[in-house]
Order: structure tokens, then sequence, then C-alpha cells
């Protein structure tokens, strides 16, 4: 016998169980607000507080299980579903920055190999220090051609000395 996943779409609208299976089966914030908001709209009489609120909490773990920053949903399926909603823009933002830092500390650390290697570590090791508050791409691709272009280590430290004068 051959098992059969079920799915969301495969339950009837207005059903509680279609919202424990879509919590299930969220991949992303963007799928948890949706059910969120579908069940919120669902439990909008006093007894259904407590069930709300067990789907508040669900939510949170669900958040957390995919490696999210925890969040505080708030009091109310309601509060949780605008909270999740809010912080779901901020992540975008938040995820490209972090990836730009660690792309250009990869670069910095580019550098300095391909330095060390062209010119010997201690070149590499003095680059690297040279660069160690640089985050702006344009010059580390400045400095990635003066290893190119450069006939010798002190050419190379002196030609990178000046342009990062020029850049302050």
């Amino acid at each position: 016998m051959t098992k059969r996943r079920v799915r969301t779409d495969d339950l009837p609208e207005g059903n509680l169980m279609r919202g424990v299976v879509g919590f299930e089966q969220s991949v992303g914030p963007a799928d948890l607000a949706r059910v969120a908001r579908t069940l919120d709209g669902w439990l909008r009489y006093p007894n259904d507080t407590d069930l709300g609120l067990a789907f508040r909490d669900w939510m949170a773990a669900s958040v957390e299980r995919m490696a999210l920053d925890p969040v505080e949903l708030g009091g109310t399926l309601t509060e949780a579903t605008m909270t999740l909603a809010e912080r779901m823009a901020e992540w975008p933002k938040r995820w490209r920055s972090e990836g730009e830092a660690e792309g250009v500390a990869r670069q910095r650390a580019v550098l300095r190999r391909q330095s060390a290697r062209r010119f010997g570590d201690p070149v590499g090791g003095e680059l690297d220090a040279m660069l160690r508050d640089i985050d702006d791409w344009d010059l580390l691709s400045a400095v990635a051609d003066l290893i190119v272009s450069a006939e010798s280590a002190v050419e190379f430290k002196g030609r990178v000395v000046a342009l990062l004068r020029r850049s302050d």
C-alpha cells in the first residue's frame, strides 16, 4: 500500500485540520502568515480563544523550526499574524545585508591569499590589515586589479596605500 501525503488543498475550507496540515507543510514565513490569516478568520468566537493561542504557539515553533529569529508574536492569533507579516518584510533586507557582509569578508580573504601567493605571506598579512575595515566592492575590485598589474611587492603595497588614501 502506497502512503499518500495529505495536502492542504485536499481538505475542505473551514476545516481546522486544514490549518494543522497548512502549518506542518509551511516552508517559509509567507506560508505561515497565509495559514494564520485563514485560521484567524475561522476562530472569531470567544470559545475559540484557547485554540487560537495554541495555533499562535505552533506558529512561533514553526518560525523557530525554519531557523528564523525568535519572534514574540503577541497575545492572540491576530496579533501573531500581524507581527509575522511585519517581520517578513524585514527578513529579506537583513538576509541581504548579512549576505553582503559575508561576501565582502570572503572577498577580502581571497585578496589576502592571492597577494600572499603573488608577493609572499608577509604582504598578504599586511594587505589583510589594510583591508580589515573596507567593505566597498569597487575598492576591493581595484585592489584585485593591483595584484595582477603590480610588478613587485613594493609597488603593490604603495599602490594599495595610495588607493586607500584616495578613497578616504
